[in-house]
């Protein structure tokens, strides 16, 4: 999760238009002044259709912000939603990140699937994000998924220490005025995966860069744990893995790269033969 807030860099010189570049997406994001987050398509008869279910981390509102500052209408998602139709994918986008705790958002996840019958499609496809792959986890020990096809996992040895960090001292009175208590709770919940069945495929896309939030608490991020980008270390077992040049929040830019990849796995049940299958041996705190 893309963690973002005024620190003592931004602060200090007083860069008046780097202080506004950050303040007034925060701002947006507080007041809700971003665009709806939910995207469905509309009502019909799945027939032989297929559901993609993507489930968006804390920093999607944030990251549509910024783009709505730069002009950009941030429409990557949206794009890959008519390329995937074309290929014969309903795509859904849910709004059910609750500020309340990871659980509300189990239950937000829960209303949303309701409501827009994902059950009556024969095969569903995710693709979760850090904070939506905790939530879908924990979801389906609540409600089974019969119609589970396959499940990509956008994962980050770097970002996944993001909550812990913004929620030590005084930072974490920022990050609870900017996203809630869930920030809080996610940092506390252990990640629960799904197990390899042979009724669904599990991927890997695995970022291989940091962003900027992690970049400048490199010391404490290192100090947490051994820093390393095998899949087997990611706790979720999977039969597929890649790896990516992107941070978490370029994750959300570029579906032009990542689009395909979804599209072939949830077709196939494994990434292209092009994708990169092993850590790309970079130093992940250098700019791309």
């Amino acid at each position: 999760m893309f963690m973002f807030f005024m620190d003592k860099t931004l602060l200090s010189g007083m860069n008046l238009r780097n202080f506004c570049s950050w303040l007034v997406p925060l701002a947006l994001v507080a007041l809700g002044g971003c665009a709806s987050l939910e995207l469905a398509p509309s009502p019909r008869q799945p027939s032989n259709r297929e559901a993609i279910l993507i489930l968006p981390g804390l920093d999607w509102k944030f990251a549509n912000a910024r783009s709505i500052m730069k002009g950009s209408d941030s429409d990557d998602i949206k794009s890959f939603a008519t390329t995937a139709d074309s290929a014969g994918f309903d795509v859904f986008l849910a709004d059910y990140n609750r500020r309340k705790s990871v659980d509300a958002g189990v239950e937000a996840l829960h209303q949303f699937v309701e409501q827009h019958n994902i059950a009556s499609y024969d095969r569903v496809h995710v693709f979760a994000y850090i904070l939506g792959g905790y939530t879908f986890n924990r979801y389906l020990t609540h409600y089974p998924m019969e119609n589970l096809a396959s499940a990509v996992y956008d994962r980050s040895p770097l970002q996944e220490l993001a909550p812990g960090l913004a929620t030590e001292g005084w930072f974490s009175v920022l990050t609870w005025i900017a996203m809630g208590p869930v920030v809080a709770d996610l940092a506390a919940t252990p990640y629960t995966p799904i197990p390899r069945s042979n009724d669904y495929r599990i991927g890997l896309i695995i970022e291989n860069r940091a962003t900027r939030f992690i970049r400048k608490r490199r010391k404490r991020a290192l100090a947490v744990r051994p820093l390393t980008f095998e899949p087997d270390s990611l706790g979720q077992p999977f039969h597929a893995a890649i790896h990516v040049r992107f941070n978490h929040v370029e994750m959300y830019s570029n579906f032009d790269v990542i689009g395909p990849e979804l599209i072939h796995f949830f077709a196939h049940g494994d990434f292209s033969p092009e994708a990169l299958r092993q850590p790309l041996g970079i130093d992940p705190f250098t700019k791309n």
